[in-house]
């Protein structure tokens, strides 16, 4: 015959000599940090907000947008490397903005003339 307990063993309630002593953590190591490669951290550091004084103002801006302030006033001041870099930026820019036009074809600028002739505004358009 099992010894009387004094108390119920089941779901959540161990043994006594099988429960944590007092003190005792239930995961000793813990959970394992996540290893952190190099562009984590940077894009970490680019997002991060600092205060930045200019003359007798101070702005909060993301580091990101601290070091292309900086870059445009580098190349403002002269700096030839720089001037380049900004006005092959500003090239793709535009490029990217011509792509994302919509072009309109031919079937669609008639139901659009239609549209226009239909509400009487053909004339002030043409004006």
């Amino acid at each position: 015959m099992a010894p009387k307990r004094h108390y119920t063993i089941g779901y959540g309630k161990p043994p006594k000599q099988s429960q944590w002593k007092k003190g005792q953590s239930g995961n000793p190591k813990g959970r394992p940090r996540r290893d952190r490669n190099v562009s984590a951290m940077v894009a970490t550091l680019l997002t991060q907000r600092i205060v930045v004084r200019a003359g007798k103002t101070t702005k909060r801006r993301t580091r990101l947008e601290h070091l292309v302030h900086r870059l445009f006033e580098q190349a403002l001041e002269g700096d030839p490397r720089l001037m380049k870099m900004v006005l092959d930026e500003a090239r793709k820019e535009e490029a990217r903005s011509e792509k994302d036009e919509p072009q309109m074809d031919h079937a669609d600028r008639e139901v659009v003339e239609a549209f226009l002739r239909r509400m009487g505004l053909k004339r002030a358009a043409a004006e």
